[in-house]
């Protein structure tokens, strides 16, 4: 029984980092160069560098969840910055990923994300 019961606990150690969602600050990490793309009137296409991150931050949208923290993030992080929310959906298909967000603005409700 006492096996048994530290075979469960070394289990849940091991796993716990895998099931924990993205971290804001590495998502923002990730994306930070993306953000000339995101502007009014930025380049039509987003920088290697950008699509990189988008790349990478696709990767830890495992869950549902996953997908709801990286859009909370990202909401949170571009409140204060002028950007035209109708480009973050495009990044996904700009970067040839299957990154996909809403037009993330003030008023996104991040739980509706599929």
């Amino acid at each position: 029984m006492n096996g048994m019961l530290g075979s469960l606990i070394i289990l849940l150690l091991v796993a716990s980092p895998a099931m924990a969602k993205p971290s804001c600050p590495r998502v923002v990490g990730e994306v930070s160069s993306c953000l000339s793309f995101l502007r009014k009137n930025g380049p039509a296409k987003p920088s290697q560098r950008c699509c990189q991150g988008v790349k990478k931050v696709n990767g830890m949208a495992k869950t549902r969840n996953d997908r709801i923290a990286i859009c909370e993030c990202i909401k949170g992080t571009l409140v204060n910055i002028d950007y035209d929310p109708k480009r973050v959906p495009v990044l996904g298909k700009r970067c040839g990923s299957t990154f996909d967000l809403p037009p993330v603005d003030r008023k996104t409700n991040c739980n509706q994300i599929a």
